[in-house]
């Protein structure tokens, strides 16, 4: 523990312009004693730190972490389905994942939830599921990936045992593409239009949209961030739609093609 404040202590004396450290560990509040021990040395520092975190971390760790400095929480919620929790081995429920962020919002940590779309057993219903839940959970803002299978992973056996691996993991500009898919339950262009939905439904709410409008007024330096990253939005949701109606497009044609022969 030591030698990690250490670390943090020789970071703030020589960048004395640094607003804030990011612990960059999907382990980092995994051991509830190493994390309070470690919170416990970082409080001595006074500063402001944010890191990843699992939402099976209980009350007493996350007042430990807000006590020490810890200001935001990056949480892999991924999914609001119990069965696809289930399918994924989660280790955790909707209702732990719903406790866990009652007690974020009760100590002021601000959460940037992670959801995932095309997990194993996807469908229309749970990922209905997953957006109505991401709307209970009302993080500060939002992630939303597509499930990709890397070789080596019980996924990628899945993927490939049942014959769902399609196409590349992303398009010539590097934004995502379904390379998992499910015949006749969802196909990759029915998943970024989920994708684009999800973000739509989540961020076009009246109280979220208040959240940034308000954010804009009163904070300089976060007026031009959040204008940058409004413009980058709406540029990558124009890019999802488009993708959407060409493959649709796409489809039609061999359909016709198809009705030809």
């Amino acid at each position: 523990m030591q030698d990690i404040a250490n670390e943090c202590r020789f970071v703030l004396e020589n960048f004395p312009g640094l607003k804030e450290i990011f612990f960059d560990d999907d382990t980092f509040n995994y051991r509830k004693a190493r994390t309070i021990e470690l919170c416990a040395e970082l409080k001595k520092l006074k500063f402001t730190w944010s890191c990843t975190s699992r939402v099976t971390t209980d009350y007493e760790t996350l007042k430990a972490m807000k006590e020490a400095g810890c200001r935001l929480l990056i949480v892999g919620y991924e999914s609001g389905d119990e069965q696809i929790l289930r399918n994924i081995k989660k280790g955790a429920t909707v209702d732990m994942a719903l406790r866990f962020t009652e007690n974020c919002h009760k100590l002021g940590l601000t959460i940037h939830a992670d959801f995932i779309v095309g997990l194993p057993g996807e469908t229309r219903d749970s990922l209905r599921n997953t957006i109505d839940f991401a709307k209970r959970v009302d993080a500060e803002t939002i992630q939303v990936s597509i499930a990709h299978a890397y070789p080596g992973t019980e996924f990628y056996g899945f993927a490939k045992q049942n014959a769902l691996i399609n196409i590349g993991m992303s398009d010539e500009g590097g934004h995502q593409l379904p390379q998992v898919i499910y015949p006749g339950i969802l196909d990759e262009g029915e998943m970024m239009e989920w994708v684009a939905r999800f973000y739509d439904e989540y961020y076009f709410r009246p109280k979220t949209a208040w959240r940034i409008v308000r954010k804009a007024m009163f904070d300089g330096p976060e007026r031009k961030r959040l204008y940058k990253e409004a413009k980058e939005y709406m540029a990558l949701r124009k890019t999802r739609k488009q993708y959407v109606v060409d493959h649709k497009a796409n489809m039609l044609s061999k359909a016709a093609a198809q009705d030809r022969v």
